[in-house]
């Protein structure tokens, strides 16, 4: 009964954010985000109206010079973001439209030449040869099936194995010393990424969190140990 509750929960959630955000691009497809300026395509997840995209922003710990991956980059906040210290910053999407977004808005906000945007899903368009001081990653959460690149941005399927996949993965693009820092909700699914962040070597700590009536939004930092 547990998870049928929290399972109908999950698809109340992700039927509003469809709503909301049919209801925003409809309104302006130009929003503001902590006093830089996005243009968001239809398909494409909005930052604006949501609590993890400004939370993670708000705490990506870039520092001077860093070479930074942001995976599902979507609008491309994160990578904006981050390109203010970075040296550069790749970032990659599954949605085509969403990587089209993201130029527009590096050029937008004047950090183009320090971007670079990649079609694929998470780290499978990097090459080999890529290493990386910190990958972003702010991912799906909501249960479900995504029948849409849209849906893509909130529903990470029936066993949130996007985060084994992510964390299976990313150890490989990171220099000595690298780090990952990804955004995350007490709705979702917690076992899952204490399991993919202890199987694949990693430690962590938290960096902050926000708590609010329904749920709690929370960045970590996570290392290989």
């Amino acid at each position: 009964m547990r998870v049928k509750k929290g399972l109908l929960r999950h698809r109340a959630i992700a039927a509003a954010l469809s709503l909301h955000h049919k209801l925003l691009w409809r309104k302006s497809p130009i929003v503001e985000v902590l006093g830089k300026r996005f243009l968001i395509l239809p398909s494409v997840f909005s930052p604006v109206g949501t609590l993890t995209s400004t939370l993670l922003a708000k705490n990506l710990g870039v520092k001077q010079g860093d070479y930074v991956l942001d995976v599902g980059t979507g609008c491309g906040i994160q990578a904006v973001f981050a390109a203010e210290k970075a040296e550069k910053v790749v970032a990659t999407d599954i949605n085509p439209i969403a990587c089209l977004c993201a130029k527009l808005n590096a050029a937008l906000n004047g950090v183009e030449s320090r971007v670079d945007i990649l079609a694929g899903d998470l780290l499978k368009p990097l090459g080999d040869e890529q290493k990386f001081d910190l990958a972003i990653f702010s991912p799906p959460y909501l249960i479900g099936e995504p029948k849409s690149f849209a849906e893509m941005g909130w529903l990470c399927g029936s066993d949130c194995s996007v985060l084994d996949e992510f964390f299976g993965e990313v150890w490989r693009f990171l220099r000595c010393g690298g780090r990952v820092r990804m955004v995350y909700s007490t709705i979702a699914d917690i076992d899952a990424l204490i399991s993919a962040v202890r199987k694949h070597g990693f430690r962590w700590r938290l960096v902050e969190a926000k708590s609010y009536p329904q749920e709690t939004i929370f960045v970590l930092e996570a290392m290989r140990s």
